[in-house]
């Protein structure tokens, strides 16, 4: 949901994966918004605890999961 806020905190140890997480969070924001199922319409983005903004699946899933301090779902250019 580009452009909105959302305050909700998310249990990364719930996952196991960046396919899983990004599943559950496109499906709690479908209702929102005209995601597409294929995740063509989208990336997840995370900033870290320096502040810096990366693409997910950049890092192993071990490191991800320890430094994560947002995430952001932003929709492609197409």
């Amino acid at each position: 949901m580009e452009g909105v806020t959302v305050g909700r905190k998310i249990d990364l140890m719930l996952y196991n994966s960046y396919q899983t997480l990004t599943h559950t969070l496109i499906t709690m924001f479908a209702k929102y918004q005209d995601f597409e199922e294929d995740g063509t319409s989208y990336k997840l983005t995370f900033q870290n605890e320096q502040g810096d903004w990366l693409l997910a699946g950049h890092v192993p899933w071990q490191s991800f999961i320890g430094t994560v301090r947002r995430l952001a779902i932003l929709r492609n250019e197409k």
